[in-house]
């Protein structure tokens, strides 16, 4: 037998089925079932969803606050908008994409 078949049944061996899934753990279609909600946003959100749009909430929120900070560094700034522009695509990934351009054009108008 190969060092390859013996890795290819130990793998076989030790993986877990679908079926079994942990009782400690929700099962996977609890857990894709589960919905969120984020103020100014109608439509309901999967786990993924809320946690890229609340990060993007707490980037805009950090570039308000840190555009006032005496110790203000162009670097850091930059560093702020390419994590917003970061975010901004993964909500776009996760469908999401309209729900995030208002959030911005909201934040951009407030200040």
């Amino acid at each position: 037998m190969s060092v390859n078949e013996n890795a290819d049944q130990d793998v076989a061996s030790n993986s877990v089925t679908e079926d079994t899934p942990p009782e400690d753990t929700p099962s996977n279609e609890q857990a894709l079932n589960e919905t969120w909600e984020i103020e100014g946003v109608e439509s309901p959100l999967t786990s993924l969803q809320f946690h890229y749009l609340s990060l993007l909430q707490r980037l805009v929120a950090l570039k308000d606050e840190y555009q006032t900070d005496p110790s203000y560094e162009k670097w850091k700034m930059n560093a702020i908008n390419q994590s917003i522009y970061s975010t901004l695509r993964d909500c776009i990934e996760a469908n999401i994409g309209d729900s995030a351009k208002d959030l911005l054009h909201r934040e951009h108008h407030v200040n």
